[in-house]
């Protein structure tokens, strides 16, 4: 996700933006109704829909090829730019794409336009993503250390789910339900989880090296 003036990586940060937003817009417009009817206020509903690191993934993905489009040279637009931020980035909604494919597809066998917004966040939106990546995005200055960094943000997100969840008795995905689990058994799974994230982030910082290398002896 950079600034490019190419119009064929345009044209997919493009595409990846329309359906991410597409997908979160339709995802509230089905949730939220269905929170309502089940005695929720409003503003919980909508707090609900953002426990869900899907949906806080994709608004990222979808904040960040808009910026990018719209206001490059802006003071985000450079931020957004950054090879390291956009690894980041994609790290996370690959991240995510991966872990609802093994984990979770089955647990919510959806039809009509909740299917099609299901499979843009978790399917249509990360492949796209990994594909900018790969094609577009700059691989300058990547190192193995930046994987460490890139795990606040996962480290981040599973500190607030297990505050919510303490509080509200929510837990966004099954594989955290301390209450069914015990915290034990949540622990090493989130353990597992990060370490999953952590080598798919050492794999793309070496295919960044690889990129690096081929550029080099060209």
């Amino acid at each position: 996700m950079n600034k490019n003036t190419a119009l064929a990586p345009r044209l997919l940060l493009l595409l990846i933006a329309l359906i991410a937003w597409f997908a979160i817009i339709a995802q509230f417009s089905i949730s939220i109704p269905l929170l309502l009817s089940q005695g929720m206020t409003y503003g919980e509903a909508v707090w609900r829909m953002f426990g869900y690191l899907t949906i806080l993934t994709n608004i990222l993905v979808a904040v960040a090829c808009s910026v990018l489009l719209l206001k490059p040279d802006s003071l985000p637009g450079q931020y957004f730019s950054r090879p390291g931020v956009q690894t980041a980035v994609t790290l996370y909604i690959i991240f995510v794409g991966v872990g609802y494919n093994l984990l979770l597809r089955n647990h919510a066998p959806f039809t009509g336009l909740h299917r099609l917004s299901d499979e843009g966040l978790h399917t249509v939106v990360p492949l796209l993503c990994l594909l900018y990546w790969s094609l577009y995005v700059p691989k300058q200055g990547l190192q193995a250390k930046d994987s460490l960094l890139w795990l606040i943000y996962p480290l981040a997100y599973f500190v607030m789910a297990m505050l919510r969840g303490g509080s509200s008795g929510f837990y966004p995905y099954p594989f955290l339900n301390v209450a069914n689990l015990g915290y034990a058994r949540v622990m090493g799974n989130a353990a597992m989880l990060l370490a999953g994230l952590f080598v798919i982030a050492l794999g793309m910082v070496a295919v960044a090296r690889f990129k690096r290398s081929e550029l080099a002896t060209d």
